[in-house]
């Protein structure tokens, strides 16, 4: 419950932003990914994104539909299905991450530049040691 907690508390400061934006908490995580990574399998992606593939399937269809998101097929393996930001999806990322970087700095001195990297260290300590072994290893080979 703490975990839950002080994630609510994190988002309750970006939710505003992201309303502002007409973009859900969901559709962000699918948006920084995409912006990291140009033509993402569906199957990373979900993974990447912490969502699981039905939701993220119903989700890269609504962002297709707003234009921020376009979908093709693989060119060698007609299965796998690619995503990738479009012009305007690029451009909204870029005007929501000046904003989101404010959001963090705010944090930052909120609760100190030490102190927050320290969160961070145990966050991705609690990650590694938290995650079914099999979810680790397919999270460090997508990284590669």
């Amino acid at each position: 419950m703490l975990l839950m907690r002080a994630r609510e508390a994190v988002m309750q400061r970006f939710r505003p932003h992201l309303r502002e934006h007409d973009i859900t908490e969901q559709q962000w995580r699918i948006l920084r990914v995409l912006a990291e990574e140009k033509d993402v399998d569906m199957l990373a992606h979900a993974t990447r994104c912490s969502i699981q593939p039905p939701s993220l399937s119903r989700t890269i269809r609504l962002l297709v539909s707003r234009g921020l998101v376009r979908r093709c097929n693989h060119g060698i393996d007609q299965r796998r299905i690619m995503v990738d930001l479009t012009p305007k999806g690029r451009s909204l990322f870029r005007t929501m991450s000046e904003e989101s970087a404010k959001i963090y700095a705010n944090l930052q001195a909120d609760v100190g530049e030490e102190r927050l990297s320290e969160i961070y260290r145990v966050l991705d300590e609690l990650i590694v040691i938290a995650s079914p072994r099999g979810v680790e290893e397919e999270t460090e080979s997508s990284e590669l």
